[in-house]
């Protein structure tokens, strides 16, 4: 397999494959609070599921950087930054309709995908750092 070749500054395979269960687990979570965004789209929303619809990007994002930095040594700015601008509409979210916030949380993921894609663009494919 070619993730058993990458190693990393970790040594093994095995920060990737940590880093895939992060990333899951944040697929999860953000399953769950779309779910309940679906089944009362303008209702209010307590604390909690905010942190649940918010968290879940944001635990997506860590896992991705992790995986990144495993296989490429780097992270890129922007995955930090949208986990700070999700940490930092915490607060206010919970003053928003359940899909409004779902919306922002996958807005700053489109916003990633679309700075990841902007970066790439026109560049041939990245190697693992140990190939470079």
């Amino acid at each position: 397999m070619a993730i058993e070749t990458i190693g990393g500054p970790s040594g093994s395979a095995q920060g990737t494959l940590y880093s895939h269960l992060v990333m899951m687990s944040g697929v999860v979570v953000t399953a769950a609070s779309f779910a309940l965004a679906i089944h009362d789209p303008a209702g209010a929303v307590t604390t909690a599921w905010v942190l649940i619809a918010l968290g879940g990007p944001a635990l997506f994002l860590a896992g991705r950087a992790r995986f990144e930095y495993e296989v490429f040594r780097r992270v890129s700015p922007q995955r930090l930054v949208a986990i700070v601008v999700l940490a930092a509409a915490v607060p206010g979210a919970r003053y928003l309709p359940a899909l409004a916030v779902t919306a922002a949380g996958t807005l700053v993921l489109a916003g990633v995908a679309a700075a990841d894609t902007m970066r790439s663009h026109g560049r041939p494919a990245e190697l693992p750092a140990q190939s470079q």
